[in-house]
């Protein structure tokens, strides 16, 4: 491809035009992300000092009532454990320790 020099002197003003807006048009894009940033940064912010809702459910209240069925239950448990170890101490071999064979 020839380049004639009429072309030249057409292209080279473009060529200057075309460097003075390269750089302007990077700096556009660099406070752009900025200014992004900065916002992104003030949301992040809010959110951090805001309070967070929370659920109906997450929020209930225990009555006098729950609390009672509640010590009932563990009383009820630990009695069962207690009663499970007293069988394991209790259990016996049926053919010992009722009679005493004594041999002379």
């Amino acid at each position: 491809m020839t380049v004639r020099s009429i072309d030249l002197q057409v292209l080279i003003p473009k060529i200057s035009e075309a460097n003075r807006s390269q750089p302007i048009q990077n700096q556009q894009n660099q406070t752009e992300q900025q200014q992004f940033a900065a916002q992104f940064q003030k949301q992040a912010e809010l959110q951090r000092k805001q309070v967070q809702n929370s659920n109906k459910s997450e929020g209930s209240r225990i009555s006098k009532e729950d609390t009672k069925k509640g010590s009932s239950d563990e009383r009820e448990k630990n009695q069962k454990e207690k009663n499970k170890e007293e069988k394991a101490n209790s259990v016996k071999d049926p053919g010992k320790g009722t009679l005493l064979d004594i041999k002379i």
